[in-house]
């Protein structure tokens, strides 16, 4: 048995307490964060729970490290459409279509995804599309394959309350899990915040950008993380859109990305601003990325739109990719940016292996 802390209440976070809860059933968790899915206000810092979501694997040709932890949480989604449909993943067709502005700025190469070959390619079932199935006049090429939606605050709120399950008990020293509302300035302030009096095993970091905030992180590696700003509109979904559609377009730091929701809604973006944390979306913007829907996608009733809310989150990016990575009793896992849903099965299974391989030392 190990008495474990997380910090940070992202889906990071709770997809780690829900796997150390998972891994043996002596084990407790208490999860500490400034914020959690359930508050009716979401702060700046706290993206989880206003991302899209999707699994679209960022990973390079040859990153085999994220393409396993995306592999990984691709498998784990579908299992969770197929017997939890309380989880609030939804599976969706996910197409891409590259503009000949974007064609031509990555030098008249086709550039598919690592996942367009090989044998995850044939169980994710991908294709590329044959000329009579996008408007030419607009794309060089595009393609789908199955992927999914997830349901954010709905996903968040149900990992959480799987952990209470195998928790067994709300309170004392019979339960296994705890949340508790609160701020650290260093890491090591998390193992005085434990819910039992007992010592604490280990620390997750699992604060996102937060992490250079945090003072016991050396300063080379603080600067490592920056904001990435994203802005998303939530409308009903009245256009007729059934499938995760993605538009590369040849703009630096804006693009297009529709994803529609079981709860008739749907997520439309993007923007990809680096450093940007202003909080207000701008007319302007709006603009931009709402004209898109009706200039490549014309075939949708886009008239009447109707805009439930608009949110601006920052995604965590770190400069040289994720860290995972074990300092004595403390294991950081942040800087997954954008990936943060489609790698935390993944990244929560390394936080494994680094506790197992030290458990064996």
């Amino acid at each position: 048995m190990s008495n474990y802390v997380v910090i940070g209440a992202g889906v990071i976070g709770i997809t780690n307490a829900h796997e150390i809860l998972k891994a043996n059933p002596n084990n407790k968790v208490t999860i500490v964060a400034q914020h959690f899915p359930t508050d009716f206000e979401f702060k700046n810092i706290y993206t989880s729970p206003i991302a899209g979501a999707n699994w679209e694997s960022f990973a390079k040709l040859d990153d085999t490290f994220v393409q396993e932890i995306d592999t990984i949480g691709y498998r784990k989604f579908y299992d969770l459409i197929r017997s939890r449909p309380e989880a609030g993943v939804t599976k969706r067709l996910n197409s891409v279509l590259v503009t000949h502005e974007k064609f031509r700025l990555d030098g008249g190469v086709k550039k598919l995804p690592w996942f367009a070959s090989g044998e995850f390619s044939k169980e994710i079932k991908f294709r590329e599309y044959n000329d009579g199935e996008f408007d030419k006049e607009k794309f060089v090429y595009g393609f789908e394959f199955d992927g999914m939606v997830i349901r954010t605050t709905y996903y968040l709120s149900f990992l959480i309350n799987e952990c209470w399950r195998m928790s067994g008990a709300a309170e004392g020293e019979n339960a296994r899990f705890s949340i508790k509302r609160g701020t650290v300035s260093e890491v090591r302030d998390a193992f005085q915040l434990s819910s039992w009096n007992r010592k604490v095993d280990y620390v997750i970091n699992c604060t996102g950008l937060l992490s250079r905030n945090l003072l016991d992180i050396d300063i080379k590696e603080r600067e490592k993380m920056y904001p990435v700003r994203g802005c998303v509109y939530v409308v009903k979904n009245n256009v007729g859109i059934k499938k995760v559609t993605v538009v590369e377009i040849a703009e630096k730091d804006e693009g297009l990305y529709i994803m529609p929701r079981r709860e008739g809604e749907l997520i439309i973006g993007g923007c990809f601003q680096v450093g940007n944390e202003d909080k207000i979306v701008d007319d302007a913007l709006s603009d931009r990325i709402l004209s898109r829907c009706k200039q490549y996608l014309p075939q949708y009733n886009w008239d009447n739109l109707e805009i439930v809310r608009k949110q601006v989150g920052f995604r965590p990016f770190r400069k040289g990719g994720y860290r995972i990575e074990r300092e004595g009793r403390i294991i950081h896992c942040y800087g997954m940016g954008g990936a943060g849903y489609q790698s935390s099965w993944g990244c929560a299974q390394r936080v494994q292996d680094l506790i197992l391989c030290k458990s064996k030392l």
